[in-house]
């Protein structure tokens, strides 16, 4: 199949041209496309260079899949455009993800809403927020098991959640240098913690929490009886997104059967000893979700603890688009 990434030339792109070396069902080397700021840039694909070009209709044509990383405006510039043109576009920008005729995907819990491409008409499927992926794979299976009433979550989200200019910007503070004035974090973040990402909305939260609270209840096809609360924190770590998790279950909760449900979900890794878990540095580069410090509140037994993270360029981003290409193209998920 034709494949096009739009926003090839940033951090998350260059993330999904890698993951696409590896997919036999990619033809040829893939349409790479960005702003104008970006087109002339020399990108490897499959040990050849593939030259990025400025984005432009005529380069939608027969294209079957369109990986988009560009932000939300170009998205909603492009997205309807590439459509149009037969492709379905895999959207990583918040531009869709709410919109209720588009699916928002996370392959192992709700890929039975991605069709097949070439089935049908093209169209766009939207890709959900780093930190909420991971804390949906989490999630779900125990959802499933005992009816989560309650999500409470803490993230703390790498700088590369951030874009290629926000992993400069903590390199330069690690260097002793001040903090660039109109720079990509609003206070210092070297030796730091920022509970601050995104705008900041008239509710008190901030635009990247909102995204987690409204995501999750879409992906795990629940309203307002699910009750979400997000805190979200940036921290100096350059990749790997944590989430401190706590859920409140409709029905008590048995561990050894929440471990069970978690080890039995596809993608992610389970520490049974509540005191064993893993670290942003350690999982970098691996695709899975790891869950750790499972435990039972002691004061609640329908209450359970944990301790989430995953590659926020992988799971978070590139690997889970590339996962919903795979079903497009028709093949077992990755």
């Amino acid at each position: 199949m034709k494949v096009a990434v739009l926003g090839a030339t940033g951090l998350v792109g260059r993330t999904m041209l890698k993951v696409l070396e590896d997919r036999a069902w990619v033809t040829g080397d893939p349409v790479l496309l960005s702003s104008a700021r970006g087109a002339g840039s020399a990108l490897g694909f499959g040990g050849r260079t593939v030259i990025c070009r400025e984005v432009a209709a005529e380069f939608f044509d027969g294209v079957d899949i369109a990986l988009f990383s560009a932000g939300g405006v170009p998205s909603r510039t492009w997205g309807p455009v590439a459509a149009r043109a037969g492709a379905w576009v895999v959207d990583n920008s918040s531009a869709w993800r709410m919109d209720p005729d588009v699916p928002l995907v996370v392959p192992e819990i709700n890929g039975r809403l991605v069709g097949r491409a070439g089935q049908q008409a093209g169209g766009i499927i939207a890709n959900p927020n780093c930190s909420t992926i991971q804390i949906a794979m989490a999630v779900a299976p125990l959802d499933e098991a005992f009816g989560v009433a309650e999500a409470h979550v803490t993230t703390l989200q790498a700088v590369s959640g951030a874009g290629q200019g926000a992993v400069a910007e903590l390199e330069s503070q690690e260097q002793g240098h001040d903090p660039r004035p109109g720079g990509p974090f609003p206070r210092r973040i070297f030796r730091n913690a920022v509970p601050a990402i995104g705008a900041p909305l008239k509710d008190g939260s901030f635009e990247e929490e909102t995204k987690v609270v409204r995501e999750l209840r879409k992906i795990l096809d629940r309203g307002g009886d699910l009750a979400v609360t997000c805190t979200a924190t940036r921290v100096p770590v350059v990749t790997g997104h944590s989430a401190a998790v706590r859920l409140v279950c409709a029905k008590p909760v048995d561990l050894a059967r929440a471990a069970a449900a978690l080890e039995a979900m596809p993608g992610v890794t389970v520490e049974t000893d509540p005191h064993r878990y893993a670290t942003p540095l350690e999982i970098a580069g691996t695709p899975a979700v790891h869950v750790g410090r499972l435990r039972v509140d002691p004061d609640n037994p329908r209450a359970l603890m944990m301790w989430v993270v995953a590659d926020n360029l992988l799971k978070g981003a590139a690997w889970n688009a590339v996962q919903i290409a795979d079903l497009l193209a028709g093949e077992p998920v990755g």
